[in-house]
């Protein structure tokens, strides 16, 4: 179906009425077959008493009673449908009402909550399906229907045509195949899909990547054809081309999102950055073929050596920075105390001209030279002052951040080659609320910490404008839960000290203490369960990853967000057409810079400029940008968890030094350093006694050997299974190791 449920009452509204033929229109139907589905769509909502139909006009029919949510499951059959900022919704089976786990549906409360029971509803409409397309393997069923059996285990099977059986394996030893859904279940009959290709299972990188953009239907998405791009009038722009600009190679894939340039300049009080981001929104028509393209894909994705970007490849050609190549940016000038504290800033639309790129080579050896000169990079000899200057000027906005609350944690992605691009810590984090800690010898965290003092820069700019602006919001971590963490910690014998009310500290606190104790790493995944995920707005709020209480709207990476984007063509229109206090429109400084925090009390941006940007915030930009994230995320989480089974897939049979990471009623999770492919260690395989589960304790305890298995304790262990393709690694206990020695994979290369 071209449209869903969701986007269909999106484009209605309880007071404007819609006649079909508009709707048809909005949605983009042209096909009798397409607009036969909307028929009925219609007539079914109108059932659901979802929306009216009148005089042949539609409206939208309020629908309080009725919970927006997405449904979760687990492979026992258990299902809750999550909602935003609320609890869980239990949901049985025979509730369900045909949706699956993934499905954005509207739920209907039978039963209240109570204090330990979560309420229970009912799927009455599903607004969106989560699958397309899917994974699956093809087989027999016990009744001899040919089926695809989804890898999912959290999914029902699929009957197939019995074309199809061309694709079974004789070997049995499963082959994965892409499977289209054509009709989801209908009563009692079974899902129906038919078989796209087979895939192979064994085939390298290039068919692993294949499987995981398969996983997650992202094939076919281009705008290469269609991208027209707006030329760019340079002598309009403010001229810093003699200003000695810097770039960072971060990324080792050609095809990577661009990233922003730096220079900075010493004043009377401090220090001047400047952050020039390329200048991407200016080069497309707003509401236009690429710009609604970029806004449906939302976010660039990193499978290790590959990107999906977000940006089409015209536009990426156009506005990429190379060194004595003058380029068009969007700058923000950001003026620092000695101590890394932001005093003030200023934006503009400029012309710059980098100087100088440092790749991750060089910068490696600079760093670790101490900002001394080695032999190869006399290159660099004139551009060492402002390049020691900057090391110092980040560091001090660095520690401004950390004072502030922002939490840092050595949980790093693994240092596999296949992870590729996946290793490096991001600008910002729009999800997870906390930060990767960078090393210093990575270019990314300099520029990480420039982008955050960026966009906090212009969070408050454009809350103090009153501006349509997309905020990223993350609150900080709740009392009660880092009382529960630092209850952990002292249960796990750590030197944690609480504060002179008897009260866990803050979570950076926490954060750099668990550093250097012997549990380091599971009492910061502790930490990291209880920090509160960040969430996207159309309202300024607390962002503490940046340690940032007032207001964070990202701009900077433009290539890699689509809300970036958003916030960048927000700024190029407040620079070319804000409005000043008498009502002119022309570029003007005092609209672009802190200054007019206290001077500007009117509308900056008149209906006609400011329309576009509130509609789209309307109209559920926010949500739609959330889960589009999410989804990149999940993407890059299964590559991870991919290369990491294929990393262990070689080594079933071995033993290996690990750490135990989680501890449940049914089992152990243990993390097997370097890379922490996380396997199960089922209760089921500790034969030697029967283990009680003391879950506030985090161990499992013994009842005749008083042997007990905790949380962050060293552990030997055998790998018994590798299924790459569901991502679940069997193991079995052989020994316990040494807790003073660090756990390191035996024998390996």
């Amino acid at each position: 179906m071209k449209f869903s449920v969701a986007k269909l009452l999106s484009q209605l509204h309880p007071d404007t009425p819609t006649t079909i033929t508009q709707l048809q229109k909005k949605l983009s139907l042209s096909k009798k077959s397409e607009k036969t589905q909307l028929d009925i769509a219609l007539t079914a909502l109108e059932v659901l008493g979802l929306l009216r139909h009148q005089d042949g006009k539609l409206y939208l029919q309020p629908h309080d009673h009725l919970v927006p949510a997405r449904l979760r499951s687990s492979s026992k059959g258990f299902c809750f449908a999550v909602r935003e900022g609320g609890g869980d919704i239990y949901i049985r089976d025979q509730h369900l009402n045909h949706a699956w786990d993934g499905d954005r549906v509207l739920v209907k409360i039978v039963r209240e909550g109570g204090r330990r029971r979560s309420p229970e509803g009912i799927v009455q409409c599903v607004l969106e399906r989560a699958h397309g397309t899917l994974l699956a393997v093809p087989k027999r069923s016990d009744h001899g229907l040919l089926v695809a059996q989804p890898l999912d285990d959290r999914l029902p099977s699929i009957q197939l045509p019995e074309d199809d059986s061309r694709h079974l394996d004789p070997s049995d030893h499963g082959v994965a195949a892409e499977v289209r859904l054509d009709r989801f279940p209908i009563a009692q009959h079974l899902a129906q899909g038919t078989i796209i290709r087979s895939l192979s299972t064994s085939g390298g990188e290039d068919q692993d990547q294949r499987l995981i953009q398969t996983k997650h239907g992202i094939f076919g998405r281009s705008a290469r054809s269609r991208a027209t791009l707006q030329p760019l009038d340079l002598q309009k722009r403010e001229d810093l081309r003699s200003l000695p600009t810097l770039l960072l190679e971060v990324y080792g894939v050609s095809d990577a999102p661009q990233l922003p340039a730096l220079s900075l300049e010493t004043t009377a009080t401090g220090s001047r950055l400047w952050v020039h981001t390329p200048a991407l929104a200016e080069r497309f028509a707003a509401l236009g073929y690429v710009d609604l393209w970029m806004r449906e894909r939302g976010a660039a994705i990193c499978m290790g050596r590959r990107w999906q970007g977000l940006v089409s490849a015209k536009l990426v050609k156009a506005s990429t920075f190379a060194v004595d190549k003058e380029q068009a940016a969007v700058s923000v000038a950001l003026d620092l105390g000695p101590d890394g504290t932001l005093a003030g800033y200023r934006f503009c639309r400029s012309r710059i001209k980098p100087h100088v790129l440092l790749n991750a080579r060089d910068f490696h050896a600079l760093v670790g030279q101490g900002f001394q000169l080695p032999a190869p990079l006399q290159h660099l000899k004139s551009h060492m002052d402002t390049i020691g200057q900057l090391h110092t000027v980040l560091e001090a906005v660095r520690q401004q951040r950390l004072a502030a609350g922002s939490i840092e944690l050595d949980l790093r992605r693994p240092a596999l080659k296949a992870v590729g691009d996946l290793q490096t810590v991001t600008l910002d984090e729009k999800l997870q609320g906390w930060l990767p800690r960078a090393q210093d010898h990575e270019p990314m965290a300099w520029l990480r910490e420039a982008a955050l003092v960026a966009n906090r820069a212009f969070g408050h700019h454009c809350a103090a404008l009153k501006l349509p602006a997309f905020y990223v919001q993350n609150a900080p971590a709740e009392a009660g839960d880092l009382n529960g963490v630092a209850r952990t910690a002292l249960g796990l014998e750590s030197n944690l000290e609480l504060g002179q009310d008897g009260n866990a500290p803050d979570g950076a606190t926490m954060a750099a203490a668990f550093r250097t104790v012997a549990r380091s790493r599971a009492l910061q995944q502790q930490l990291r369960n209880v920090v509160k995920p960040c969430t996207f707005a159309s309202e300024p709020g607390p962002y503490m990853p940046a340690g940032e209480r007032q207001a964070y709207a990202p701009f900077v990476g433009a290539a890699l967000h689509y809300g970036e984007l958003f916030n960048q063509q927000l700024l190029t229109t407040l620079l070319c057409h804000g409005k000043r206090n008498d009502g002119s429109h022309r570029e003007d400084v005092d609209l672009a810079s802190h200054q007019s925090r206290d001077q500007v009390s009117w509308e900056v941006l008149s209906p006609d400029y400011g329309k576009p940007f509130k509609d789209a915030l309307a109209a559920g930009l926010c949500q739609h940008l959330l889960d589009r994230s999410r989804f990149a995320a999940v993407v890059e989480a299964d590559w991870i968890a991919l290369c990491q089974a294929r990393h262990l897939e070689s080594r079933v049979g071995a033993t290996m030094n690990g750490v135990i990471s989680g501890v449940q009623s049914y089992g152990l999770f243990v993390e097997l350093p370097p890379t922490h492919g996380e396997g199960l260690v089922h209760i089921s395989a500790l034969r030697d006694d029967w283990y009680e589960f003391r879950a506030r304790q985090h161990r499992l305890l013994g009842r005749k050997s008083e042997r007990q298995f905790m949380l962050g304790d060293a552990i030997l262990v055998e790998i018994q299974k590798v299924d790459v393709l569901r991502n679940q690694i069997d193991l079995a206990v052989v020994t316990t190791a040494s807790p003073a020695e660090p756990p390191e994979v035996a024998g390996q290369a």
